[in-house]
């Protein structure tokens, strides 16, 4: 077995906390001369999405300074998409992008990420995660082609330890901080789409967090989810 590959099943796949397989991970990427990555989980339950990047801070200070996550055609195209894609082809669809789309890659660019692809993931439980290598040049990612088998291992094997990891940072049947959000606005007659505005999350992680109470609750309907938090004093009427 490639001893590259034998070291990340080892040292990756099994790690104890979120913060060794971050290390894990930046040490198997320096070792595949890859300096640019981002790690994104968005699985429901969880009060903010879990982010890991290795991109410049402060293009990752003005991105979310401008909350692009919610026009980034990366973001959307991972969102829809169970396939891996080479950031160039969101460039060449017949709606093209839009005027705020195209000056986040400018400005991206600025900051020396100009190429790139992404691997998505998405899994049952409507958890919506993604991992993207990205590039100084198009030169650059040409020169990385042959490894893109290695590279979406490492993504796989990442994000199967950051779901496991996740998984055991809740307890089973306690409601997070999000899924508590959402009944609250819910008891006060919010509708998805506003309380999507109201936390700045998008509509499928509002839908999928109200799902997840919903099954901890042991509840049948939204309305008696609702019902049965706030009987049992987990959120106020």
């Amino acid at each position: 077995m490639d001893s590259w590959i034998m070291e990340m099943t080892e040292e990756l796949l099994w790690v104890d906390d979120i913060e060794s397989a971050q290390a894990t991970l930046r040490k198997l990427a320096k070792d595949a001369q890859v300096d640019f990555f981002a790690y994104g989980n968005s699985r429901p339950g969880m009060e903010s999405p879990y982010w890991d990047s290795t991109y410049p801070a402060e293009w990752m200070e003005h991105y979310f300074l401008n909350r692009y996550q919610f026009v980034d055609p990366v973001v959307q195209e991972a969102q829809r998409s169970h396939l891996p894609f080479a950031w160039r082809f969101l460039l060449n669809r017949p709606e093209g992008l839009s005027p705020e789309q195209r000056l986040l890659f400018a400005e991206a660019a600025e900051h020396g990420i100009r190429d790139g692809f992404t691997i998505p993931f998405h899994t049952d439980n409507g958890c919506i995660a993604a991992m993207s290598f990205a590039f100084r040049s198009r030169a650059e990612m040409e020169h990385f082609a042959t490894m893109q088998p290695r590279l979406k291992l490492l993504a796989l094997y990442y994000h199967t330890a950051v779901e496991r990891l996740l998984d055991v940072s809740l307890p089973e049947n306690e409601l997070s901080a999000l899924e508590q959000q959402c009944l609250i606005a819910l008891a006060d007659g919010r509708s998805l789409w506003e309380i999507s505005g109201m936390l700045h999350r998008p509509q499928s992680d509002v839908t999928a967090s109200i799902r997840s109470a919903r099954d901890k609750l042991g509840a049948t309907t939204t309305t008696q989810a609702v019902s049965q938090a706030i009987a049992q004093g987990l959120i106020s009427p």
